[in-house]
């Protein structure tokens, strides 16, 4: 039922909004590719997974389905977090994410004798990564956000209060983490 609802209902829905976007020039980016581009890393997550499912000689969601739903989650959601980052600090998304990396190279062991032997520790080891992955990213974004509110925040409400002074140097926070200077 949700794989019903996703295919025929959220998919064409969110292909039409990007269509008719692209015809009203309404799009943040000005071309096709740039408004798919989103698309493409969940779209190979999930194309590895099912390969993986499909393939799998221990029958891995069978055995383990909540620590493989777990790790499918996981790296959904830390691309799906990129890209909400990537669209509100109006930055270009990466095309790939890292994340597909260790998925890749582990659908690929899986595929081989070693794999099929030890499929289980691989989807352990690959959803610690995952996770811990998401971890980080999540706290990297808390970290660079808490740093510019409680420090450049406050002093861009000082420079704003003694504009009339001629304070100097306004510091502004960019998308990934660099501290740039501006007069103003």
């Amino acid at each position: 039922m949700i794989l019903g609802c996703a295919f025929t209902v959220t998919l064409p829905m969110s292909l039409y909004n990007v269509l008719k976007a692209y015809r009203n020039n309404t799009l943040k980016h000005h071309s096709c590719y740039e408004s798919f581009l989103p698309f493409l890393s969940p779209v190979i997550l999930f194309i590895l997974c099912t390969l993986w499912v499909h393939f799998s000689s221990s029958d891995i969601i069978e055995h383990q389905p909540r620590m493989f739903y777990f790790l499918v989650g996981t790296a959904f959601s830390n691309i799906t977090c990129k890209l909400i980052v990537c669209q509100m600090s109006n930055t270009r998304c990466q095309p790939l994410s890292w994340i597909l990396l260790p998925v890749a190279v582990s659908v690929a062991v899986i595929l081989t004798e070693l794999g099929k032997q030890n499929e289980t520790l691989i989807l352990y080891c690959l959803t610690a990564l995952v996770a811990v992955a998401h971890i980080h990213y999540g706290v990297c974004v808390v970290s660079v956000l808490l740093f510019f509110f409680f420090f450049f925040f406050p002093m861009c409400l000082f420079l704003l209060r003694n504009k009339s002074k001629n304070v100097g140097l306004l510091y502004s926070f960019s998308y990934n983490g660099n501290i740039s200077k501006f007069k103003f």
